[in-house]
């Protein structure tokens, strides 16, 4: 009796721990948060691209969507379309700045459910003050000229 138990037990362990390890892990497609850095005092009307941002934390291929601009991976062309991305993979966001001085342009990429924004900001105008004392100055050497 006592070795049928024993064999009954090893059995059961055996088929136990199979079933166990053999369950499929799914794939994981979402990365880990990925931050792109923002520009400042951008030229107006200019095409800004963003630094490269390393994808992580995925074992399959992740779908990427942008809005707003466009994207590039690996270097390669950009583009606006539908995607995927594997682990490793470089990812650039891409715009035009704004046609105006202090203003935010966006670009939001998604990658499996995961987003960051790119922003980049135009310069401002520049100070009426200065512009005022260089036109007196100037207005000035023209009197005493």
């Amino acid at each position: 009796m006592a070795i049928g138990i024993i064999w009954g037990e090893i059995w059961n362990e055996a088929i136990w721990n199979t079933a166990i390890w053999s369950q499929a892990v799914g794939d994981d497609t979402t990365p880990d948060q990925f931050t792109f850095a923002d520009r400042f005092n951008v030229a107006t009307s200019a095409e800004i691209t963003s630094a490269p941002v390393t994808i992580a934390g995925i074992d399959a291929a992740s779908a990427i969507t942008v809005t707003g601009g466009t994207y590039s991976i690996n270097g390669g062309a950009f583009t606006a379309d539908p995607g995927t991305v594997v682990n490793g993979d470089s990812v650039r966001a891409r715009h035009t700045s704004s046609g105006s001085a202090s203003t935010a342009t966006n670009t939001a990429v998604t990658i499996g459910g995961v987003s960051d924004t790119f922003t980049s900001t135009t310069a401002g105008a520049a100070n009426p003050s200065e512009t005022g004392i260089i036109s007196i100055i100037s207005r000035r050497n023209r009197l005493l000229n």
